[in-house]
């Protein structure tokens, strides 16, 4: 990964926010998860954070585009360094039992593929497409195995 750190404060800049030690922080222990993250996962990594500032830089995080939130359900949501900042771009699968979120690359092709066909999905409706994201909702083999 590139350094995070510059490419962060450029996206907190041009959000209107300031890049707090605090938010510095919060990024780096998102990148040495390294997957998508919990609140209490979060929270066992750095237990230095409060729960309460957490979930506000994280919001802020958010807003700038730093950090992507993958809802699960039941109000429950997994937070990772958005794909700016990693360079690394890759989709989710998702249980629909554990909400256990796991992070995917497609192959090259698949990933043109679908980007294709995603364009020609989005145009159809009048829309131009910047990005794309997909979750694959399922069933883990951990699930299936219970």
């Amino acid at each position: 990964m590139a350094d995070h750190h510059s490419i962060v404060r450029r996206q907190m800049g041009a959000a209107g926010h300031r890049y707090t030690r605090g938010r510095q922080s919060l990024v780096d222990t998102l990148a040495t998860i390294g997957a998508p993250a919990t609140i209490p996962k979060i929270l066992r990594e750095a237990p230095h954070f409060v729960q309460s500032s957490l979930y506000r830089n994280l919001a802020v995080l958010q807003d700038a585009g730093v950090v992507t939130r993958v809802d699960v359900g039941e109000g429950r949501a997994y937070f990772e360094l958005s794909e700016a900042v990693t360079e690394e771009h890759h989709h989710h699968l998702v249980c629909r039992e554990c909400s256990a979120v796991v992070d995917i690359a497609l192959p090259t092709r698949a990933e043109r593929d679908l980007e294709r066909v995603l364009d020609d999905a989005a145009q159809g409706a009048g829309f131009e497409l910047t990005e794309h994201r997909v979750d694959l909702v399922g069933v883990c083999a951990t699930c299936r195995a219970a």
